[in-house]
């Protein structure tokens, strides 16, 4: 059986594009994908010519989620074995939300269960004006994974996110859009040149800036206080001023052009 494989297209303008390949079987994810997602990931964010990543899907859809028909017997042994397969997806989502880079989803056709987790787990999500996302994890007798149930409360709310993770309903990507889970809706078939349109105006950005405000939005998330948020800005801040980029970025406003961060690797 044909299992979706995992593409990875490095551009030589420093974006990244992750594709899931498996057009047949709707790009959905074996084990062997999950796996390779977690390495196209980590050597995008261990390579430093690289400074932005896009994720999208081959064939117009971006992924069915769990490749349930691909899913053998479990290797180890205990409660936990049948869950093997999650800890490998867990780590590479987790990789996506730490990486130090901004990751963008262009997401067409559907994100289904882990594959909507996925998205979630990216900075930026564009989306095709026919995508929707759908979460059927309890029509499976499963529960959610890939860290949705923690994604959706926090953007929109237990009482919106349980609708969400409870019912088999379709949400569309205007309705995504307007609840905050998608930054843009875009015509059906556009959003990877949209996405990677996005990446090019990040990566004209300053590097050690665009990671250091991804590791100050990751604060925000875990900080309830805004006094204690406020003592960690100070610091990445004072890091972001020792920094080359910053020298650039002030010269390059005192003489009225555009800035270049593209320094050498």
């Amino acid at each position: 059986m044909d299992t979706t494989r995992v593409v990875v297209d490095s551009h030589s303008d420093a974006i990244t594009v992750i594709t899931m390949d498996g057009p047949a079987r709707r790009n959905a994810m074996a084990g062997s994908t999950m796996a390779d997602l977690g390495s196209a990931f980590r050597a995008a964010a261990d390579d430093n010519r690289v400074r932005a990543v896009v994720v999208t899907g081959a064939g117009g859809f971006f992924s069915a989620g769990a490749d349930l028909k691909a899913v053998g017997a479990s290797s180890g042994s205990g409660v936990g074995a049948p869950a093997e397969r999650l800890a490998v997806i867990q780590d590479a989502l987790d990789l996506v939300h730490r990486m130090p880079k901004p990751v963008i989803a262009a997401v067409e056709g559907g994100a289904v269960g882990v594959a909507w987790s996925l998205a979630l787990a990216c900075d930026l999500t564009v989306a095709g004006a026919d995508a929707y996302f759908l979460a059927p994890f309890t029509q499976r007798g499963l529960v959610p994974d890939g860290g949705s149930a923690w994604f959706l409360t926090r953007a929109i709310g237990p009482q919106r996110a349980a609708e969400l993770l409870m019912l088999p309903d379709r949400l569309p990507a205007a309705r995504a859009e307007a609840l905050g889970l998608v930054n843009r809706v875009v015509p059906t078939g556009t959003a990877l040149a949209e996405a990677l349109q996005l990446a090019r105006r990040l990566v004209e950005g300053a590097p050690d800036a665009l990671s250091l405000t991804k590791r100050l939005l990751a604060m925000a998330e875990r900080t309830p206080s805004y006094r204690d948020f406020l003592d960690q800005e100070w610091a990445t801040a004072a890091l972001a001023l020792h920094g080359p980029d910053v020298v650039e970025g002030r010269t390059a406003f005192i003489e009225g052009r555009a800035p270049n961060f593209n320094r050498p690797q």
